[in-house]
């Protein structure tokens, strides 16, 4: 009796699962073709929306052609003006006498022969001993190349100074005035003051000038003329650390 129940009860889960199964089937089934007729409307609805928009489109190109056609044709028809304008150049209302009557201020002070003024700086102020000192300080200047430099700053404090008065040679007395003024010795110090000391025994006159035309280095075999876009009239002239102003910017 027992085992009757348990295969009816298999038999009734049995169909239950096919009718399950066939239940299941049908609805995806109807799912899916839900799906695809919502997809063709979407498609349908940008189909319709994309066809609008090209005849829009088309109506924009007819309208500009049309309007291009109506604007050469305006040009044809209108007439060239070839009136000349005469002005009484008395009334302009935005004439400056004051400007006018600056400018000729201008031009009569900066009318000045720059070719004899820088003669005459290099006559009244160059300095012909310079030359020896600055090369002397130049030629050991070179010594401290880079690879050089490297070498000190990697050395103690003491060998760095004995290393650099072993360079300095006969212009050692260069590291007491520095030790007298910063109290130790630093190679990047150091460097940095021989650097400024160089500078103000440099023997080269420098003369800035506003055009690239001007050029002053054919007057003394130690003037370098550079261009200076900043200045309007005149020259600057730059010579031991001091500026000699000649110009207007």
């Amino acid at each position: 009796m027992e085992l009757v129940i348990i295969i009816a009860l298999l038999i009734f889960v049995a169909l239950l699962i096919l009718v399950m199964f066939f239940f299941l089937k049908k609805t995806v089934a109807k799912v899916n073709q839900q799906s695809k007729d919502f997809f063709v409307d979407k498609l349908q609805a940008y189909d319709d929306l994309i066809s609008e928009r090209e005849e829009k489109l088309k109506g924009l190109k007819r309208d500009i052609e049309r309007k291009q056609k109506q604007l050469l044709l305006e040009q044809k028809n209108t007439p060239v003006n070839t009136s000349v304008y005469l002005y009484d150049t008395k009334n302009i209302d935005y004439k400056d006498e004051k400007i006018f009557k600056k400018m000729k201020e201008v031009d009569k002070r900066f009318n000045i022969d720059t070719v004899k003024l820088v003669q005459r700086f290099v006559k009244e102020h160059f300095q012909n001993e310079l030359v020896l000192e600055y090369n002397k300080y130049d030629s050991v200047r070179r010594q401290f190349d880079q690879k050089m430099i490297f070498k000190l700053i990697s050395m103690r404090q003491s060998e760095q100074e004995k290393e650099v008065r072993r360079i300095m040679g006969e212009l050692a007395y260069i590291v007491d005035d520095f030790k007298k003024k910063y109290k130790s010795f630093d190679i990047k110090k150091f460097i940095s003051y021989f650097n400024k000391i160089i500078d103000e025994a440099d023997p080269y006159i420098y003369v800035y000038v506003g055009s690239k035309d001007e050029n002053y280095d054919a007057i003394h075999e130690f003037i370098r003329t550079k261009v200076d876009e900043n200045i309007f009239r005149g020259i600057c002239i730059v010579y031991k650390g001091k500026l000699y102003d000649y110009s207007l910017k």
